[in-house]
């Protein structure tokens, strides 16, 4: 620990603080968290919400994240994930101050072109909104809620 942080944590009330060099996971697994809620696992680029967990997540938990369905009104029409709510890009700006911390964002399209730009939109507007994701893969919805995703080549 830095002499900064272990006296800054000493001002703060904290006693017996470590820093684990090595990131979260270390502190996880050394911590042995495992909470309810699940974690929003990322693909290379940590904006990019990993397609299993994203999958996962749908399927046993879907209320646990703010799914935002980026495509025109005519597209979320025709077939949309069943917790996804339609917000266009188009319309985002306007919408922006509705969105809360409360839940991570996840913003999905057909491509994941739309998603990014919402995505990087995002950071430009709500810069304090951190848990902020979006699926880049290849998404086929029908009517009845059902889907098929494409992970990208």
């Amino acid at each position: 620990m830095s002499h900064i942080s272990a006296r800054m944590a000493g001002q703060n009330g904290y006693k017996n603080v470590v820093v684990y060099s090595a990131g979260i996971k270390a502190w996880t697994k050394a911590v042995g968290i495992s909470s309810g809620a699940p974690t929003v696992k990322v693909s290379g680029d940590s904006e990019v919400i990993d397609i299993a967990v994203f999958e996962k997540i749908i399927k046993e938990n879907p209320e646990s994240i703010q799914l935002i369905d980026v495509r025109d009104k005519d597209e979320y029409a025709a077939g949309h994930f069943k917790t996804a709510v339609n917000i266009p890009t188009d319309d985002l700006e306007k919408k922006v101050k509705t969105l809360s911390d409360e839940k991570p964002i996840v913003f999905v399209c057909n491509t994941g072109a739309k998603s990014g730009e919402a995505y990087y939109m995002l950071q430009d507007l709500r810069s304090d909104l951190k848990k902020v994701y979006y699926l880049d893969a290849e998404c086929k919805y029908k009517k009845d809620g059902t889907f098929k995703i494409i992970k990208p080549k």
